[in-house]
């Protein structure tokens, strides 16, 4: 009966410095495993909420603001922003070549970019949830400009647009699945819990598609509702049409925008676009610094890994080259040989990757705490702590979290070996057998 070739090196004894340096790399790879969990859960939470749809046009908007100033002689309290007024800003601004659509908003109304949102607290039946609240103006064209876009059997957007200041209001898909487990609820009713005014009905007059505030955050649980203009400045949102570069336009077109936007009551004074706007919202916020902090140091972190554990298993690996040669002399082929090498990184990254998860999930499960039936954790990094009533994804469940995460780490820790443990073990079987033979 033909024996594998294997069986034939049974007797040959395994080296102790061999057996020590797998020892040392397997215990190297389990604390590598715990704090790669800690500097990779950050980096991709953030990188998965960048990944996700805005949900919104950001690529075809504008962002400009305004000044208040009088450029009339008579004009008659020139902060006032009118029905007129309005108006006439909108007009003039999209007659011009390349702008579809128009909208504006003051510090009464919110803007979409923004990383603070306000919360209300609502209920339905039995379940009460916070959510995020938006306002915007009234008979402005803000859905229609901003290209949210709503539900079968919701009005058009700019039906929306002209809802009036009332018990109404327009809710996310997200929101309203949430709110009352399915999207078709125009005309359903629920109630706004307001501190120390009492609980209102609100009637959804209408649902759009999820959206998101900005790139970082994963809020999507929105209720909108119609709010009017105050005496402040206004800030301009320009919807561009379908193909029109916006940074291009900015640059070819910016002078005479701002000339459109020049009105008895306001001018233009700076104009860049949205997607500008959004990252200088998170730069002032410090989200910018947070997200590019943990990816650079999830990237500083990797380069390190592969530097220290390829050396490792590199020099593990240069002391089997009379083993190797060994086996050679014995009839082993190379691919057999590499192929031997690869299973044993496998084995030594996927025990020492499940031992370091196993140790970081006690310490993670040490932060779980549950309250009105909804799980918290500090932990794990998660950006949206005060929208977990509402927004259902993995980030803010533990197991999914923990799970999907691990998965990263262990692949990120699988590769490495492989990497290190295939470069030194193809060096070692290009080496002829009589020269492995005399290495030491």
């Amino acid at each position: 009966m033909k024996k594998n070739i294997f069986s034939r090196i049974k007797f040959l004894p395994i080296d102790g410095e061999v057996r020590r340096g797998s020892i040392w790399l397997f215990l190297e790879l389990i604390v590598i495993t715990v704090v790669a969990w800690v500097v990779i859960d950050p980096a991709v939470v953030n990188l998965y909420y960048r990944s996700l749809p805005m949900g919104y046009d950001s690529d075809r908007l504008l962002f400009a603001e305004t000044k208040l100033g009088a450029y009339t002689e008579n004009a008659d309290n020139p902060e006032t922003v009118t029905e007129e007024r309005k108006m006439q800003l909108i007009r003039q601004m999209e007659s011009m070549e390349g702008v579809e659509s128009v909208y504006f908003y003051n510090t009464w109304t919110s803007d979409i970019g923004t990383n603070n949102p306000g919360y209300i607290k609502v209920s339905h039946e039995e379940d009460t949830l916070y959510m995020v609240q938006m306002s915007f103006v009234s008979g402005a064209n803000f859905f229609e400009t901003y290209g949210i876009k709503p539900l079968p059997g919701s009005p058009s957007a700019e039906e929306l647009s002209q809802m009036r200041m009332g018990p109404e209001a327009v809710l996310t898909r997200n929101a309203a699945i949430t709110l009352f487990g399915t999207e078709d609820v125009v005309g359903r009713r629920f109630q706004n819990h307001v501190p120390a005014n009492g609980t209102f009905d609100i009637t959804v007059a209408g649902v759009v598609e999820d959206m998101r505030l900005s790139a970082s955050r994963n809020i999507r649980t929105i209720i909108f509702f119609a709010g009017g203009l105050s005496t402040t400045k206004v800030n301009i949102i320009i919807r561009l049409k379908k193909g029109i570069n916006p940074k291009r336009f900015v640059e070819e077109h910016g002078q005479e925008l701002i000339a459109k936007g020049k009105t008895d009551f306001c001018r233009i004074s700076k104009l860049t676009t949205y997607e500008d706007h959004l990252q200088k919202i998170e730069l002032d916020e410090g989200r910018t610094q947070e997200v590019n902090r943990s990816l650079a140091l999830a990237l500083f972190f990797l380069l390190n890994l592969c530097l220290a554990v390829i050396g490792t298993v590199w020099l593990q690996a240069k002391r089997r080259t009379e083993e190797c040669g060994v086996r050679r002399a014995y009839g082993a082929t190379k691919p057999r040989l590499l192929l031997s090498f690869l299973a044993e990184g496998t084995i030594l990254a996927t025990v020492a990757a499940f031992i370091g998860c196993i140790i970081f999930l006690n310490y993670a499960y040490s932060g779980l705490e549950y309250e009105n039936g909804e799980e918290y954790f500090t932990t794990m990094y998660c950006c949206d702590f005060y929208t977990q009533f509402a927004d259902q994804t993995w980030v803010e469940h533990f197991w999914p979290h923990f799970l999907i995460v691990s998965a990263v780490v262990y692949i990120i820790i699988l590769c490495t070996v492989l990497i290190g443990t295939t470069i030194p073990a193809l060096k070692i079987l290009g080496t002829k057998i009589t020269d492995a033979l005399r290495e030491e």
